[in-house]
């Protein structure tokens, strides 16, 4: 029978856990632990127990300094681990919280049988040959067997700092070199490639797989740099705006990002975003158990984590509601796993706040209605649901003969009237309806305009 790590054990030198880390996260990446460093940040390994409280799985985060010896620990327990290569400020794997970028990773499954394997590798081996034909791929430093998949590890041979910029610099680079690994018959899902966010986690090395066998890594080439990767793909898909960590002091962006440096570095704000209210997500949860289908369940979960991100749900507590789910998503077709969703969970960053509705509609096949004027301007249509409004409370005796309460004025009634009874409209849709602007949406939701 088939297997990637037969295969790979055949091919390439192991490298032990520890080793593959201390390779990706030199020494002096990260803070000395319980010693504050300016300029230093630390890695973030989240871990599933078995444990549950209340009924729900107990989620943990690590913070991984630079004795690493966090994740040595780890390595000794059977639990679920993920972890990007990636540092952060702070506690929070959030998006806005990341910091530098020391490699770049690639999820490929659907790698099981020898066909699918030899051609994967003939990509990476006759890679510079086969970049005229734009479906070769760059030699990786590391290749880890998952379990189910490979990840494709690329290195850097400087990490990269992640301002916004840059950020949607290598998301177009990542996205290419996915679909390139996927879909030359590398993978049998070539029809179902799935894109995974910059700030993906991944299975902690020599932590457990699903097969209940370990996560391993081999090395194949050297470290690299952006301008190697971006040889492999068409020049529209290259990062062509980006730096080093060496080439960029935070003095220098202040200077060429100053908005930047005094919302994110000064006022350590998160990037400007709206919060909705909690009903949207607990209305997807219900929309989950009530629609979802064989084909469509990783998008629905993913939908999940972008609605929890807009309504400024703990992380925490999505994976738990998540995990809780499992049991149902299991029970309308094959096995949905726990990695399956840890994977769908990437989505709970910033990149996909403005997720469009359609999409949503489109991948997790669950309609969502939305409100239509039916041709009316929208003046007609507001004055329309004020006379449905008030014939619904009889009469027109709807208001308060004692004065209205402090801060109801009439359009807040309406913004927040209406956001209730469409929770899934977004705040451009809510504006557009009722013939206000968004950032009078905004105020009365409780959050900032743009």
């Amino acid at each position: 029978m088939f297997n990637v790590l037969d295969k790979f054990s055949e091919l390439f030198p192991e490298v032990e856990p520890m080793a593959f880390y201390r390779f990706i996260f030199p020494k002096g990446s990260f803070e000395e632990k319980g010693i504050y460093e300016p300029g230093k940040y630390n890695g973030i390994v989240v871990e599933v127990t078995d444990e549950k409280i209340n009924g729900k799985q107990k989620i943990l985060r690590h913070t991984v300094t630079d004795d690493l010896a966090i994740l040595d620990e780890l390595l000794q327990r059977d639990n679920f681990c993920i972890m990007s290569p990636i540092s952060y400020i702070g506690k929070s794997r959030k998006s806005d919280n990341a910091r530098l970028m020391y490699a770049m990773a690639i999820d490929v499954d659907g790698v099981v049988n020898e066909n699918c394997f030899n051609v994967l590798m003939k990509q990476i081996e006759n890679g510079e040959n086969l970049k005229a034909f734009v479906w070769g791929l760059p030699k990786p430093t590391f290749l880890v067997a998952s379990g189910t998949g490979v990840h494709i590890y690329y290195v850097f041979e400087q990490p990269i700092p992640l301002f916004p910029n840059i950020v949607t610099e290598l998301e177009k680079l990542k996205k290419r070199l996915t679909w390139q690994a996927w879909t030359q018959g590398g993978s049998v899902l070539h029809d179902n490639v799935q894109y995974e966010s910059l700030f993906q986690g991944f299975r902690v090395v020599g932590t457990i797989t699903k097969k209940k066998t370990r996560t391993r890594a081999f090395l194949y080439g050297e470290k690299v740099d952006i301008e190697y990767l971006n040889s492999f793909v068409p020049k529209e898909y290259q990062a062509t705006e980006f730096t080093y960590k060496s080439n960029l002091t935070l003095q220098q962006a202040k200077k060429k990002y100053p908005d930047w440096y005094e919302k994110r570095i000064v006022q350590r704000k998160p990037k400007g975003t709206w919060t909705c209210n909690r009903a949207l997500y607990d209305w997807w949860i219900g929309q989950i158990k009530g629609g979802a289908t064989e084909g469509h369940r990783y998008w629905c979960v993913m939908t999940l984590a972008t609605y929890a991100k807009k309504c400024a749900i703990p992380y925490e507590e999505l994976v738990r509601d998540s995990i809780d789910l499992l049991p149902f998503l299991n029970s309308i077709g094959g096995e949905f796993t726990l990695e399956d969703t840890m994977h769908a969970l990437e989505a709970y960053n910033d990149s996909y706040m403005t997720y469009p509705i359609d999409t949503i509609v489109n991948r997790t096949d669950i309609k969502i209605e939305k409100n239509k004027r039916n041709g009316r301007k929208q003046k007609d249509h507001v004055k329309l649901m004020n006379f449905v409004r008030d014939e619904i409370n009889g009469n027109k005796d709807w208001r308060n003969k004692d004065g209205r309460p402090k801060g109801s004025g009439t359009k807040e009634r309406l913004v927040k009237d209406y956001a209730a009874s469409h929770p899934a409209e977004s705040v451009t849709e809510i504006a557009r309806t009722l013939g206000v602007s968004r950032p009078t949406v905004y105020k009365y939701l409780g959050g900032k305009s743009k």
